[in-house]
């Protein structure tokens, strides 16, 4: 018994051996190919400094004399203005400290000392003048000179200070001081415009020109940048291209990080999960003016119902696939002098034909009238608007819709540039659409103050305008213009419609806080870089 014991015994340990060697050289093997599988699937995390910037339609690098709005947005980064703006545009200190307003014409500006040009040169006063000078003697050819036409003298006081004296008084003038400066060691008025100058001219930003190619341009970090900045990015390309179409399609094929584009349908052309987008206000602003000079305008329920009757929504979404953004004051466009809650829609078609009924007048014969001094005045409408102006045209005929759809007669006369400008100077028309561009200050004279496009005067605007244009409390001045907001969205003056729209179209490895605004696309690029799988 004892024997077989043992035996069996041994025989059941030979198996169970033998099975756990089996086990074991199984599990091995397993292991041994699935490893290997998990070694090939993993990719690495790259950082990248380098960022590729699209440039479409590029004519030169100096942002005094170039046309072309995206050298305008990276000279931001290698040229300084003497004041910069904050993304609710408000003016903040670059080149000069501060400014100080001696009295309705004259300001007094103190600039930064121990700033270097990238060419080892100091940044002085000398500087300031040179550029001012160049930019009056380049007139329309620079899209600066409007900042400086109404210098009429500039005085140096000493290397760091300068008097400049203006024509009038302008209210906010110092918002004129965001022309970038560019260097008069380096440049002087004979070579200025010579391509062999500005290929690579010098700036004092937060990068320099450091390669200039055909088909490219290669900025790097400037380290020794007066604001002392820790910024992440060591370099970026500028990509040059013909077209917007050839900008896309480097952008799909991943050879270039950002572009920007005021196409509405944008989106038709990319892949989705390919990319982010940031549509941000631009500077073109469309307001409809109503003159109060006029027969049937100067009726306030007629205007009132006016304002009621249009869907500025709608417009947007049907004309520029809902990428305008609807305005209801002049500087709603993010002006840190705006209270976003006296924002309100005025669109009702019922509300419109109440006004109307409400003010005496009948709906009769498809017009609506009135008997003034025994005679019918029939509402009877005219959009002007400039036949060269596309937008302007597409908004008029949109309006001219609405109206008339409740009940009031218009109809749109497209003008030739010429004719336009007569009725603006004469101001003999019922409804223009204007497009301008808005002025980045909180100031509002243009649109209330005296000969105005509209005819209007309310002296409690006039006085509160007077207040805005003086305070130097902020909370003051949005309170001021607030009430200014209440009178105009009674008195209907004007009816803001829409601002136009940029896209910042960008990759999805693009890392840090990206808040562009019509003055500047690169708000927080110092902690910008790229991270992506390979």
């Amino acid at each position: 018994m004892r024997g077989i014991s043992f035996k069996t015994i041994f025989i059941v340990l030979v198996i169970i051996l033998v099975i756990v060697g089996i086990y074991r050289n199984f599990e091995k093997k397993n292991q041994e190919k699935i490893v290997p599988t998990e070694i090939v699937s993993s990719k690495e995390t790259v950082i990248s400094k380098d960022l590729r910037i699209a440039m479409i339609e590029f004519d030169n690098i100096n942002p005094i004399i170039s046309n072309n709005k995206n050298v305008q947005d990276i000279s931001r980064l290698i040229f300084d203005p003497l004041f910069t703006l904050t993304t609710d545009y408000k003016l903040q200190p670059a080149l000069a400290t501060e400014y100080l307003r001696m009295d309705d014409n004259t300001y007094l500006i103190k600039l930064r000392e121990n700033v270097r040009w990238q060419d080892g040169n100091k940044f002085d006063v000398e500087d300031v003048i040179f550029t001012i000078d160049m930019l009056k003697k380049l007139g329309n050819e620079s899209i600066y000179y409007y900042n400086v036409k109404d210098i009429s003298e500039i005085e140096k006081i000493d290397n760091y200070t300068l008097k400049i004296l203006t024509d009038e008084d302008i209210p906010y003038y110092e918002y004129n001081f965001i022309f970038p400066i560019v260097s008069s060691k380096y440049f002087n008025e004979e070579n200025f415009m010579l391509e062999s100058k500005n290929i690579n001219p010098v700036g004092t930003g937060k990068f320099y020109i450091s390669n200039t190619e055909n088909d490219s341009i290669v900025l790097k970090k400037n380290v020794s940048n007066w604001e002392n900045s820790i910024i992440q990015l060591d370099s970026i390309t500028l990509k040059l291209y013909s077209s917007l179409t050839n900008a896309i399609d480097a952008f799909k094929a991943e050879e270039v990080d950002m572009f920007t584009t005021s196409n509405v349908n944008i989106e038709d052309y990319l892949n989705s999960n390919q990319y982010i987008e940031k549509t941000y206000i631009n500077r073109n602003y469309y307001y409809l003016a109503l003159n109060l000079n006029d027969r049937i305008l100067e009726n306030l329920e007629v205007r009132q119902a006016i304002n009621s009757a249009i869907n500025k929504e709608e417009l947007v979404e049907e004309l520029y696939n809902g990428k305008y953004k609807v305005s209801n004051f002049p500087i709603d466009f993010g002006s840190y002098a705006y209270n976003t809650g006296n924002s309100h829609m005025t669109y009702d078609e019922n509300t419109a034909k109440n006004l109307l009924i409400d003010g005496g007048w009948q709906y009769s014969s498809k017009k609506w009238r009135k008997i003034i001094n025994y005679r019918y005045l029939n509402i009877e409408l005219t959009i002007v608007a400039q036949k060269s102006n596309r937008n302007a045209v597409k908004i008029a005929n949109n309006i001219k819709e609405q109206l008339e759809k409740v009940g009031i007669e218009t109809k749109v006369n497209e003008v030739s540039d010429k004719e336009y400008q007569n009725y603006l100077i004469k101001k003999n028309y019922n409804l223009i659409i204007i497009d301008s561009s808005y002025s980045y200050s909180p100031s509002l004279n243009r649109y209330f103050r005296e000969d105005n496009i509209s005819n209007y005067n309310n002296e409690e605007i006039n006085e509160l305008i007077d207040y805005a244009n003086t305070t130097q409390n902020e909370n003051e001045l949005r309170n001021v213009i607030s009430k200014i907001n209440d009178i105009y969205n009674n008195d209907v003056p004007y009816i803001s419609l829409c601002f136009s729209t940029n896209t910042l179209i960008y990759g999805r490895s693009l890392r840090g806080d990206i808040n562009p605004n019509s003055y500047n696309l690169f708000y927080g690029i110092n902690g910008w870089y790229r991270e992506y799988k390979r």
